[in-house]
C-alpha cells in the first residue's frame, strides 16, 4: 500500500504570486501535524514551492500538469462555481474535457506514487479545482463524502493498493 496527500498550497499574496506572512504562518502550523513524507512534488507556480519550503519540506520536484486546469476545463469549472466535491463530480458526468482532466490527474498521482516502495508516502502541492476533480476521479466516493471545496492548505489522503485506489478522505485545516 502506498498513500497520497494532495494538498492546496497556503494563502497567498492578493496582490502577487507569493504566500502572505499569514500563509506561511499557516503553513508552519499545518507542518506540525502533517508527518513525514518520502517524496514532495509540487506545482510550478511560486506559491506551491514556498508552501512546501515554509513547511520545512524540500521539493523533489516541480510537475507542469499540477499547475491548474486546461482553458476548456477552466472555463466550465468557472461556469459552474462548484461549491463541493459533489458539484466536481457533476462536472465529470457532464463534460468528456472535464472527465479527462480528473482522470489524466489520478494517472499522474498514481505514477508518481508507483515510483516509490510500498508503504511510501507522496505529498503533493498545487491547487483547487486540479486536487478535487483528480480526487473525485481517483476516488468517487469523495463526491459524498468530500463536502466544501477545498481551502488553503486542505486537501485530500488516497492510498494505493497496487494499482488500485481504494480509499480517500479530505483533510481540512480547522480555521
Amino acid at each position: 500500500m502506498r498513500f497520497l496527500e494532495h494538498r492546496r498550497h497556503s494563502r497567498r499574496d492578493p496582490l502577487g504570486p507569493h504566500l502572505s506572512p499569514d500563509g506561511v504562518a499557516l503553513a508552519r502550523e499545518v507542518a506540525r501535524t502533517i508527518g513525514r513524507f518520502d517524496r514532495v512534488l509540487t506545482s510550478p507556480k511560486p506559491r506551491a514551492g514556498e508552501t512546501v519550503a515554509a513547511m520545512g519540506l524540500t521539493v523533489a520536484r516541480e510537475l507542469p500538469a499540477l499547475e491548474g486546469l486546461p482553458d476548456e476545463v477552466a472555463l466550465r469549472v468557472d461556469a459552474a462555481h462548484p461549491r463541493s466535491f459533489r458539484d466536481y463530480a457533476e462536472l465529470l458526468r457532464r463534460s468528456e474535457a472535464v472527465a479527462r482532466f480528473g482522470r489524466s490527474q489520478a494517472d499522474l498521482w498514481k505514477e508518481e506514487l508507483l515510483r516509490l516502495p510500498d508503504g511510501s508516502r507522496l505529498l503533493l502541492v498545487s491547487h483547487g479545482g486540479v486536487i478535487e476533480l483528480g480526487a473525485v476521479a481517483a476516488v468517487g466516493d469523495l463526491a459524498e463524502t468530500g463536502g466544501p471545496v477545498l481551502g488553503y492548505l486542505e486537501g485530500v489522503r488516497l492510498s494505493l493498493d497496487g494499482g488500485r485506489w481504494t480509499a480517500g478522505a479530505v483533510v481540512r485545516v480547522p480555521v
